[in-house]
């Protein structure tokens, strides 16, 4: 009867892991565009790490969902970009 409402609120996993689709160097960075697959969308995902003797890593997720994997790679793109420009090192705080 409210398999509606706990589907609202059950927090198992609902889709394929996403995988790495693109990477690239960006100001010392390496960005791996994952978006990852929901309902038929791509949510905005990325994996940001710092190159050197200590590789650190950053999840980047957003709420944004987007129509096909494309034009997703291009916002997650973006989005890491951004981090970057404002956060530098204090992503891996």
């Amino acid at each position: 009867m409210f398999g509606w409402l706990k589907s609202a609120f059950t927090s198992a996993p609902q889709n394929k892991a996403a995988q790495v689709q693109e990477e690239e160097e960006y100001k010392g960075y390496r960005i791996q565009f994952a978006p990852e697959p929901v309902g038929g969308q791509f949510r905005i995902a990325a994996h940001i790490q710092k190159v050197g003797d200590d590789t650190r890593t950053h999840h980047l997720i957003r709420a944004d969902l987007l129509p096909d994997m494309d034009t997703a790679i291009v916002h997650t793109r973006l989005k890491a970009r951004q981090a970057i420009d404002q956060l530098g090192d204090r992503l891996f705080n």
